[in-house]
């Protein structure tokens, strides 16, 4: 046997046999210590045994494998590892990554530090109210002393679980409606692990069909939105990041709207699949990253049913 153990690792993974698949963890960094890809995923399994910071280290592998994190950017300076100076944080992933790592910035600043931020076009205006912020495609051109990856932040900032907080790091922008939720119930397709948590649309109506909810769906999967349904304004992310401030509840699966809404405190309920994204990949229902998020996990592979009747029950109690 041979890598093709990596194929019965994610098998094993989305069944939810995670004691089988340490084990293959096992065999594999034995038979395979320099495989990029071994070391990626064995990274997951160490977070999931709350080794944040050893998890880290083994993610970093999958940089190589482009399964992690974005391409080093043009620039001759040092990435930081804790020394003093003006610190480029580069936000990687989609605009979801990008929000979670923004709180970096704070805590990159609190020991002393200049902190410059890059992240996509889309998000300067969200960040740029507490920071110097540009665009990816100008940060050679930005002063800078050191530059950091932002999803390997917790590396140098030598970070476990216990040290990560959870409060909000994002100002809402607008006044609670009471019983408002935001629902949202497709992620981006193009980034990897998207296809393991999709589920049928109609699930997540069928749960929240009695309340007030507006749609904070974009793109693909809008044209889904029953009409009983309220479309609100999503042209940008500012308006965005002000309709979800509106909102007393966010109902969604991993995407940017779950972290945009966890950053500003707003009480966020996240569907997960059963292999979950890293994030999400110590146990439970709470999360440390987020106080104010708490996760509805699929527990059979390609059966969604659990979750929302989770959901349902909730918001039952809750309403």
């Amino acid at each position: 046997m041979g890598l093709e153990l990596l194929d019965k690792q994610l098998e094993y993974g989305l069944q939810g046999n995670f004691k089988e698949g340490w084990r293959l963890s096992e065999e594999l960094i034995e038979n395979f210590p320099k495989n990029n890809r071994v070391l990626f995923n064995r990274g997951w399994y160490l977070l999931r045994q709350g080794k944040l910071l050893e998890g880290h280290k083994l993610l970093d592998y999958g940089r190589y494998e482009k399964v992690f994190g974005n391409g080093y950017i043009q620039t001759p300076q040092p990435i930081w590892r804790k020394e003093a100076g003006t610190v480029l944080l580069n936000l990687e992933g989609g605009f979801g990554d990008q929000i979670k790592s923004y709180r970096y910035a704070y805590d990159i600043e609190n020991l002393g530090n200049k902190v410059v931020v890059a992240c996509s076009p889309e998000l300067v205006e969200i960040f740029s109210k507490k920071f110097i912020t540009v665009t990816h495609n100008v940060v050679s051109g930005v002063y800078h002393d050191y530059w950091l990856p932002s999803m390997s932040a917790v590396i140098p900032l030598e970070y476990e679980y216990k040290d990560l907080k959870g409060e909000p790091y994002i100002s809402r922008t607008a006044d609670t409606i009471p019983g408002r939720i935001g629902i949202r119930w497709n992620g981006n397709p193009k980034f990897e692990h998207e296809q393991y948590r999709l589920f049928p649309s109609n699930l997540m109506f069928d749960a929240v069909k009695k309340y007030d909810c507006v749609s904070l769906q974009r793109d693909e999967g809008e044209e889904a939105r029953p009409k009983w349904m309220k479309k609100v304004d999503l042209s940008t992310w500012i308006s965005t990041q002000r309709e979800i401030s509106k909102c007393e509840l966010i109902i969604t699966s991993c995407t940017s709207v779950a972290h945009l809404a966890g950053a500003m405190g707003i009480e966020t309920w996240v569907i997960v699949p059963v292999l979950s994204y890293y994030l999400w990949a110590l146990p439970g229902k709470k999360s440390p990253y987020y106080d104010s998020v708490t996760l509805y996990r699929q527990k059979k592979y390609r059966d969604w049913t659990s979750p929302f009747k989770s959901i349902k029950q909730d918001l039952k109690m809750r309403y």
